[in-house]
């Protein structure tokens, strides 16, 4: 997988689920008191990871991958699969509560 793929991987619902999954591993492995926040705080730390990561990989294919710097072309679609993920994240995590 090249530097830019790897990109446009982190820039999809899949790939920023598992890198947010990874992320709150190391969270969780380095911050102990993250078990003890409130419901609404872990969600807001999900839904923070789910746009920086997208966020990130398209600024960092911009920078380094000479990806077109435009809006509509990069950064829309990265905000778009942020929320995907966190959506969907979200509505599975709550469906599993409630069974």
């Amino acid at each position: 997988m090249s530097w830019s793929n790897f990109l446009a991987y982190l820039s999809q619902p899949n790939g920023i689920s598992a890198a947010v999954g990874a992320l709150l591993s190391i969270i969780l492995e380095y911050w102990p008191q993250f078990e003890a926040l409130a419901p609404r705080y872990k969600r807001l730390v999900f839904f923070v990871l789910c746009m920086a990561v997208p966020l990130a990989g398209a600024a960092l294919g911009i920078l380094t991958a000479e990806w077109p710097a435009g809006f509509e072309a990069t950064f829309w679609p990265a905000l778009v699969a942020g929320f995907v993920a966190f959506a969907s994240g979200t509505a599975l995590h709550a469906r599993k509560l409630a069974s």
